[in-house]
């Protein structure tokens, strides 16, 4: 499914940046990397681990007026809010349809979403919070339940459409439209009925009925209980453990888990009463990896350590562009890693037919897929099939409300997303795929869902065995804590700036320790460094795993080749460290826009 085959415009409960009143608001989006551009200097070097590919992937939120020529979406009828206004009770927003607008001549709707956002009020309506209950499912959804924080204050919900608008096809530029109602509900929040026993339930996603992953978070809703009863008290228990306090924060932790069928239960109690919430499920092992097999022409192409000249195979990154830009001449390379969305079939072909290589006959191709939830990807819009639900979506990726970060535990309503994006990149021909945003547990919080690293391993051993599957080859990114692990599954890697940050080799992350992984060296048996992979010798790989290592101007670290600088800065002293060992990577100096606009690959920048 290219980015032009369209799915149609579909009423559901997603992401958005949410206004608080009836109003028409835009932002215009560029070419692909734009919003990378658009970044802080320093924004790759502060995130609390290296992203600046993953800004790369979308295009820059600059704010913008409207555009006349693009008219907002339409809503008819008139917003209500529905339900008992009591703690603990289900209010419903409803009465508005909203439909797409007809567009200019040229444009193209990608996709139309409606959202919700539930506040807490004053009486009067003049001072708002966000709402008690909210937590990362519920955000987006049109049914709220009144937190006992809620008593006394009115409800506001802003229920919001938006419109994503490609404006340019042969550049990919688009402009997101979003239009807004609110409503404040006709009385305040009452008080949870005197002498009724108090109730929670979990809240941000549980595992799957079946998992593999041997540990897990739970998190509870703020009980709903009767002032006049007393606060309530909570405990938790795993199995038939011991009863134990539920925390301050209302997340518990289950520790490692044995495989077999498992329970935690949750008591709520106050002078009214106690009640039980439970869940249970069953952890499984993890599967093996699955051999990669393929139905086409030509058998699975695993990605070389070292290419025929006995360096790291040279590749480019080009995620930011709307057609991929051969390089010829010296700067050939072996590899491009493009954007499975936006390369089309022909010019797969066109790459692996017609193009010039480094080293091979011709160049081999790397298909770019983010886990994440974008707005203006085809499936960002609701399909038959539903690929996002909207108990999926977590928070937005670094302040960027065009992407939501999606509960990697909740494998079975994202496997037909998986499987159609997997499968797209196989149809257009693609040799390998990139999962990029595989670490959403790291730390746990970023998400909104409460993840551990099995979390991850349970959704990618799935995925990696899917894209052998439709055979391709599948290259790990970033996610040093479980790269000892990955390489089991994948067949080569990604990373960003391990130069600036210090952690390219299993030698630099010694020791260090975090999610109950011990970080080892490289021979020993869970090494959190690339080199994992280039030293992962295997009868399709006799030289090692492909590695690609990128470093970004905008850090303003590395230096340009030739560039005078102190010696660590130097072009020449990173590609000593990263690319010239015998386990080194295939480094480039890019632009974090990933446009093909800066190209300086190791050894000597050309």
């Amino acid at each position: 499914m290219g980015l032009r085959q369209l799915t149609p415009p579909l009423r559901i409960a997603v992401a958005t940046a949410l206004a608080t009143a009836l109003a028409a608001t835009a932002v215009t989006l560029g070419p692909l990397g734009a919003r990378a551009a658009a970044m802080a200097p320093s924004a790759a070097a502060n995130a609390a681990r290296p992203h600046g590919a993953h800004a790369a992937t979308a295009p820059a939120t600059a704010a913008a007026k409207a555009s006349p020529r693009i008219p907002p979406p339409v809503h008819q009828g008139t917003l209500r809010i529905l339900g008992q206004f009591r703690d603990g009770a289900v209010v419903t927003a409803t009465g508005l349809t909203w439909r797409p607008p007809r567009l200019p001549k040229g444009m193209t709707l990608l996709t139309f979403e409606v959202a919700y956002s539930w506040q807490g009020c004053t009486r009067t309506g003049r001072h708002c919070a966000t709402a008690q209950d909210s937590t990362a499912t519920p955000f987006a959804a049109d049914r709220y339940i009144a937190g006992h924080a809620d008593t006394g204050r009115r409800l506001r919900v802003t229920e919001t459409a938006t419109e994503v608008v490609e404006t340019q096809a042969p550049a990919f530029s688009f402009t997101v439209i979003h239009s807004a109602v609110s409503r404040l509900s006709p009385s305040p929040v009452a008080a949870y009925p005197r002498h009724e026993r108090p109730a929670t339930a979990f809240v941000n996603g549980t595992p799957e009925p079946r998992t593999a992953s041997a540990e897990e978070y739970f998190q509870v809703a703020p009980p709903h209980y009767s002032a006049a009863d007393g606060p309530p008290a909570q405990w938790y228990r795993i199995d038939r453990g011991r009863w134990r306090p539920v925390p301050a924060s209302r997340v518990f932790y289950t520790g490692t888990l044995r495989p077999g069928p498992h329970r935690v239960t949750v008591r709520t109690a106050n002078r009214a009463g106690a009640t039980e919430t439970g869940f249970g499920w069953q952890v499984v092992p993890l599967p093996p990896p699955a051999p990669c097999g393929s139905s086409r022409q030509q058998p699975c192409w695993y990605p070389p350590h070292l290419a025929a000249d006995h360096r790291p195979m040279r590749w480019d990154w080009q995620i930011g562009l709307a057609a991929p830009l051969q390089r010829t001449g010296g700067h050939a390379v072996d590899i491009y890693d493009t954007d499975g969305f936006l390369t089309t079939p022909a010019e797969v072909r066109a790459i692996h037919t017609r193009w010039q290589a480094s080293t091979l006959r011709h160049p081999k191709t790397v298909c770019y897929l983010d886990l994440a939830w974008e707005d203006y990807r085809p499936d960002a819009s609701p399909s038959p099939r539903g690929y996002f639900p909207a108990t999926v979506l977590g928070t937005v990726y670094y302040g960027y409300p065009d992407e939501r970060w999606v509960d990697l535990r909740q494998l079975g309503a994202l496997e037909p997303m998986l499987s159609e994006r997997i499968g797209m990149c196989a149809r257009k021909g693609f040799d390998a795929v990139e999962l990029d945003d595989i670490d959403g547990f790291d730390p746990p919080s970023t998400t909104g869902f409460w993840l551990t690293p099995g979390d991850a391993q349970n959704f990618l051993a799935y995925a990696f065995s899917e894209i052998h599957r439709h055979g391709m080859t599948a290259l790990w990114k970033n996610s040093p804590w479980l790269s000892w692990w990955g390489r089991r599954y994948a067949d080569g890697a990604v990373v960003e700036e391990c130069y600036l940050n210090q952690n390219c080799f299993a030698a630099q992350s010694l020791g260090m320790r975090a999610y109950g992984i011990t970080c080892t060296a490289l021979r020993a048996a869970t090494p959190c460094g690339w080199d994992g992979f280039t030293a992962d010798v295997t009868r399709q790989q006799p030289t090692g795993k492909w590695v690609g290592e990128a470093e970004y101007a905008e850090d303003n670290y590395v230096c340009d080749p030739g560039q005078r600088c102190p010696r660590p800065r130097r072009f020449r002293t990173f590609c000593a460290a990263v690319y010239s060992p015998p386990d080194g990577f295939a480094a480039v100096k890019f632009d974090v826009a990933l446009d093909a606009s800066m190209f300086y690959p190791c050894p000597r920048g050309s």
